[in-house]
């Protein structure tokens, strides 16, 4: 292996969006032994910057779900939706009425406020045991402190679109009416409650190709580590695909390689240490 590319919600970071000291500094052991280090994420650039601990740098990140890619300090890929698309797509879904993200370049979180009154109805208590803890606590931080709510949005920045329900068969019809649209586009699903829209051909493992080719290293020496639906491109991609021990069981059974522990018990750093040994 010359390459590790980890997720984060569900995989290096626990429930509530923290990445343990004992990874940060066996990651940077890592590095100093000449392994890349890559973050592959759903999380924009300006969402990373808010969990990521200034000390860990990362060789590359595909971020966005592959929407952004970056290498150290140059960029790689940089894509936006369409704007017809989201139009399209946002007006829809006032007939679905799933709560929705629109997330921006300069890492704004916003919602149209004549959707304010369905988006606090998807919010409400009580959590059903479907949701992971993780994207639950999201959600409401995000609702509370970082969700911007304006009468109208400049849609031509647009990295993505985040759509979450607690109902399950309703987060089915959405994909089916989705799926009905002629725009060209694709989705990824973190978990059995959301789905992002980004633009066509994207994902973390397009992005993640760009990072294996800036730095000259084969798709076959990388590892990969993820616990969602929206890994499952770059987990496809690489040489070593792993899955965490809280990832749902039809993932394990793609990929029988899991962690022992789960990312609330630092599991990320237990596999690096079972796999690479402690530290010289």
């Amino acid at each position: 292996m010359k390459a590790i590319a980890l997720d984060m919600d569900g995989t290096v970071l626990n429930d509530d969006h923290i990445i343990s000291y004992e990874l940060i500094d066996y990651i940077q052991y890592l590095q100093k032994k000449n392994y890349y280090v890559f973050l592959a994420t759903g999380r924009t650039i300006s969402d990373i910057e808010g969990v990521l601990p200034a000390e860990l740098t990362p060789d590359g990140i595909a971020a966005a779900n592959g929407m952004t890619a970056v290498a150290r300090e140059e960029v790689l890929a940089d894509e936006v939706v369409d704007e017809k698309l989201i139009h399209s797509i946002i007006e829809e879904n006032r007939k679905h009425r799933l709560y929705y993200e629109i997330h921006t370049k300069d890492g704004q979180r916003l919602v149209f406020k004549e959707d304010e009154v369905f988006l606090m109805e998807e919010l409400e208590d009580p959590k059903p045991e479907t949701v992971k803890d993780h994207e639950w606590n999201s959600r409401q931080k995000v609702w509370q402190e970082d969700l911007t709510i304006v009468d109208g949005i400049d849609l031509s920045q647009v990295l993505k679109i985040y759509y979450f329900t607690k109902d399950q068969e309703k987060l089915e019809n959405w994909k089916v009416a989705l799926g009905g649209k002629n725009e060209p586009f694709v989705t990824s699903s973190s978990s059995e409650h959301n789905v992002e829209v980004m633009k066509e051909g994207v994902s973390k493992a397009s992005a993640l190709e760009l990072l294996l080719d800036h730095y000259g290293v084969a798709a076959d020496d990388m590892m990969a580590i993820g616990d969602g639906g929206n890994d499952i491109p770059m987990l496809e991609l690489a040489g070593r695909p792993v899955v965490m021990q809280n990832a749902p069981e039809e993932l394990k059974d793609q990929f029988p390689e899991t962690t022992s522990h789960p990312n609330t018990e630092n599991g990320v750093y237990k596999f690096l240490i079972e796999i690479f040994g402690e530290k010289e």
